[in-house]
């Protein structure tokens, strides 16, 4: 059975990260994603890449309960606002975003995102949080 629940998550979701801005601390100083510099835009991108790849490993069991839960409960808001707050050597200090509606699948969610450091470090001058919608779509 749980081969059949996993063949049938690989088939029906795949999550996706996707840009939704770059935001300076408590919103003064907003910057669009239009008007980030370009280099602020490739981290973005690239940060976002790795986090969708946390997402995608179907066989950590956090991923499988997230993923589980959300086919149980089509109504969470997509794409789901995160913000992360990323230190000097790449590690995510700070995630914040909107509870999912249960404990465990927001726990899981926010171990996966912060399993690991990012592959770089943010720009010096880029302005924090970085905003990500994090959207489940189907494959």
């Amino acid at each position: 059975m749980e081969s059949i629940l996993r063949a049938d998550r690989r088939r029906w979701w795949r999550p996706l990260a996707s840009l939704i801005g770059l935001l300076a601390l408590g919103g003064a100083g907003a910057v669009s994603a239009e008007e980030a510099p370009p280099h602020w835009m490739a981290y973005a991108a690239t940060a976002g890449s790795e986090l969708q790849q946390r997402l995608q490993q179907e066989q950590n069991p956090k991923v499988q309960r997230v993923l589980a839960w959300l086919q149980t409960h089509p109504q969470v808001p997509t794409p789901l606002p995160v913000s992360l707050w990323i230190a000097a050597d790449g590690r995510i200090s700070k995630l914040e975003f909107d509870s999912l509606g249960d404990a465990q699948a927001d726990a899981d969610l926010r171990a996966t995102l912060q399993s690991a450091p990012l592959s770089s470090a943010p720009p010096a001058d880029m302005r924090q949080p970085l905003r990500l919608g994090l959207v489940l779509q189907p494959k």
